[in-house]
């Protein structure tokens, strides 16, 4: 307790209710898994629109990456262990889906957020999981054919891999793709809808967040896509395709334009509407004081200037780090939109503070690994550089008829 007090000293007038739950000062409810929670839905909602540019709209550059970044949108699906492993009553977690509020009802009159969630989750699952099923189906009907193993009859659906077949499995693609591509956006968007919704707090009073996420969620799944596809070239005999690379680094960098543009179209529309009484010299001080949000703009300037120029955008080995940096950079802006709110003491005297605690590292730790076991997994049983899954029939038939 006497450290309790300490601490509370330190920090100025805090309402009783904002210290947190486990008597440490804070006051921050939603923390560091629950900033990992829309990082990593936004990974999930940008590789699945690299693949679904291929593999839905029918763009012939990103065919050789398609089925990589399909594999990385379907191995990152794990991501509700985030918010589940903040809860306090995790094992309650199921209930979003055995017994959803979707409807208004005499018990309960409201509509739960969290049940229309699982909804939008169980949704997208299902489309990805027979997207990859029939993406790779002809490849996996391939080996089997020339290797007799069950693992591969299995998954090829007991079928041949014959021309019409091929081309059925294609045409139920490009519609699961189509379809695939609003849930995507509706998947992650909804993570900024439901911050948007709380208007208690300044950051999270603002519509845009919903479309900033999204327009961000592309940058740093590319940006995901970009480091896999590296390291999958490098490992593998496919080697890496500059062209692709190329493609890559001009989403990233229309991605990070929009981006940046609807953030600060947000700051201009908060400046303008928070007048002095209502707290926003107070709000500006604590931002003065955080350096992560220097070090995000920082960041950004640089990752914009690097992808700005052609020479330093189309060299894979800048292009790699400015990747890396690209995730960080993301990750940064999650913590300044959910984080930094929660820091304001309402009693305007002082401010909270956060630091991550080791057991939430942890658990960061181990569900990330458990995303990259499932990876791993992943592209060794299905063939990202199919036949098939890349069309190269088709690319082959283009390459043929321009000679």
């Amino acid at each position: 307790m006497e450290e309790l007090i300490g601490r509370l000293s330190d920090i100025g007038n805090v309402f009783p209710n904002e210290v947190a739950y486990d008597y440490s000062v804070g006051g921050v409810i939603w923390r560091f898994l629950i900033v990992l929670y829309p990082f990593f839905t936004g990974l999930i909602a940008g590789s699945f629109v690299v693949s679904s540019l291929a593999y839905g709209l029918g763009n012939k550059r990103y065919y050789k990456v398609a089925g990589l970044a399909l594999l990385l949108t379907a191995s990152l699906m794990v991501v509700p262990l985030f918010p589940m492993a903040e809860l306090k009553q995790p094992g309650r977690a199921p209930e979003i889906f055995t017994r959803p509020h979707l409807f208004p009802s005499e018990t309960y009159p409201g509509v739960s957020p969290m049940a229309v969630f699982g909804v939008i989750y169980l949704a997208y699952l299902i489309l990805l999981v027979f997207e990859v099923l029939f993406t790779f189906r002809a490849d996996m009907a391939r080996k089997a054919a020339e290797t007799g193993r069950a693992i591969y009859k299995v998954f090829s659906l007991g079928r041949g891999y014959d021309e019409a077949s091929v081309r059925v499995d294609r045409a139920i693609v490009k519609a699961l793709a189509i379809i695939g591509i609003p849930l995507a956006a509706t998947f992650h968007a909804y993570v900024g809808f439901l911050f948007s919704s709380v208007k208690a707090r300044i950051l999270w009073m603002d519509t845009i967040i919903p479309v900033h996420f999204l327009t961000s969620a592309i940058f740093s799944g590319t940006a995901l896509v970009v480091i896999a596809y590296y390291l999958a070239g490098k490992l593998s005999k496919e080697g890496i395709d500059l062209n692709i690379m190329k493609g890559l680094g001009w989403i990233m960098l229309w991605s990070l334009l929009i981006s940046l543009g609807l953030e600060l179209v947000s700051e201009a529309a908060r400046a303008y509407y928070l007048l002095p009484a209502e707290g926003i010299k107070y709000y500006e001080e604590l931002l003065s004081r955080l350096d992560v949000r220097t070090t995000y703009y920082a960041l950004s300037i640089i990752i914009l200037v690097i992808l700005l120029i052609p020479r330093l955008r189309n060299d894979v080995r800048i292009l790699l780090p400015v990747s890396v940096l690209s995730l960080v950079q993301v990750a940064m802006y999650r913590w300044i939109i959910i984080i930094t709110p929660q820091l304001l003491s309402r009693t305007e005297a002082g401010f909270l503070h956060y630091s991550v605690e080791a057991h939430e590292v942890r658990l960061a730790i181990g569900i990330i690994a458990l995303m990259g076991l499932i990876f791993v997994l992943l592209t060794w049983l299905f063939p990202w550089n199919g036949y098939y899954a890349t069309h190269r029939d088709e690319l082959e038939e283009v390459s043929a008829y321009g000679k």
